[in-house]
């Protein structure tokens, strides 16, 4: 989530001192690969911007040859340490046995099909989207013209005609899916690859409480990329200075907040206030919403008896909703200080939603991602 936000920001930097980029994409991969396609790196005449497309191994022959291999155009540039022989293997610095293939592109100012506005805007109305990109093709020069698709409609400098149309069928596909993938269609002048890149907005984390406790946990949360909310129980707590990477701070009560908080489906809460009538509030709040994921800090006997009285005050949450409570907050990693407990927090939270188990990947059998077709 973070790196996409700065490409934005370097991308929105550069433009307004009219200086031309050179945007990298990783447009497919195969093998063992440090980075899966969508990933991204952004660079001046001068300099990295911001981004990777891997492990560092492939930044300097891109940084070194962006500017004249685009001089004509977009293209493809192809990283294959499985096929390659020493000598290749060393010069590009390979250190996976992979392939990964990277679109090279020259960005105007504006376009209308331009990716990176597309990904600020969906960033910015936090709303997802679905970029479409050919990376290879027949010789329609449509390699690098895309689809973009979200609320708002379809914008495409691809012109009218079947392989425009496949391409809108397919992204419509993968917004239902909300999963990232690559697809050969057919067009009038052949077989297409295209990138099917689902661009999705900042996750929100909701912070209840600003104890001393919260402030590494909002660092760590905001360095990851994370949407915050910080809400204070009226009651003190840390300096409000202290909490200045949240996007929005809020104060209010368990009986105010309905009134000032909406949460999403795709939320994760954390309730750290510290007091229980607070935490009692906010837990039933929060278990009253359709929020993923519920994480309270406190042993599990303090939140037992939350759940007791709040039983006995009328509400009952349903078992799809003590599902989603996790208590005691966090993976075991034997954490202590605070720095260590926000890390275990934010740990389970990625977790969470990204369908994972948070196994040792040593225990793991096979390899760490599924394979790409």
């Amino acid at each position: 989530m973070r790196e996409m936000q700065d490409i934005v920001r370097g991308w929105s930097e550069l433009r307004t001192r009219e200086q031309e980029v050179v945007l990298a994409t990783v447009v497919a991969a195969s093998g063992s690969t440090y980075r899966r396609p969508g990933a991204r790196l952004l660079l001046s005449a001068e300099r990295w911007i911001a981004g990777g497309i891997s492990g560092g191994c492939l930044e300097r022959d891109v940084l070194g040859k962006a500017w004249w291999r685009t001089r004509e155009g977009p293209l493809v540039v192809t990283y294959d340490s499985t096929s390659a022989d020493d000598e290749e293997t060393w010069t590009f610095g390979l250190g996976c046995n992979g392939r990964v293939d990277v679109l090279l592109e020259r960005l105007p100012a504006t376009g209308e099909a331009h990716p990176l506005d597309f990904i600020a805007r969906c960033l910015e109305t936090r709303r997802p989207g679905v970029i479409a990109t050919v990376f290879r093709g027949g010789p329609d020069g449509s390699v690098g013209r895309r689809l973009l698709l979200d609320a708002d409609g379809v914008r495409s400098d691809l012109p009218p005609g079947p392989l425009r149309d496949a391409v809108h069928a397919a992204a419509a596909a993968v917004a239902r899916e909300a999963k990232t993938r690559a697809e050969r269609i057919e067009g009038a002048a052949g077989v297409h690859e295209v990138l099917l890149e689902v661009i999705q907005p900042p996750r929100s984390l909701v912070i209840f409480g600003t104890g001393q406790d919260a402030v590494p946990l909002v660092r760590l949360a905001a360095a990851l990329g994370f949407h915050l909310t910080v809400v204070s129980n009226t009651s003190g707590g840390a300096p409000a200075e202290l909490f200045q990477e949240a996007n929005v701070r809020l104060t209010a009560s368990p009986r105010a907040i309905r009134e000032k908080l909406r949460l999403e489906p795709d939320s994760a809460v954390v309730i750290m206030t510290h007091n229980l009538g607070h935490d009692r509030g906010y837990l039933q709040f929060a278990l009253e919403s359709e929020c993923a994921y519920v994480g309270i800090l406190g042993p599990r006997a303090r939140t037992e008896r939350l759940l007791s009285e709040l039983a006995e005050g009328g509400f009952q949450p349903t078992p799809a909703r003590r599902a989603a409570l996790y208590s005691p907050v966090g993976l075991h990693l034997g954490a202590e200080q605070p720095e260590e407990i926000a890390l275990s927090i934010l740990a389970e939270v990625e977790a969470r939603f990204r369908g994972a188990d948070a196994q040792s990947l040593r225990l793991r059998p096979g390899p760490i991602h599924p394979r790409l077709p």
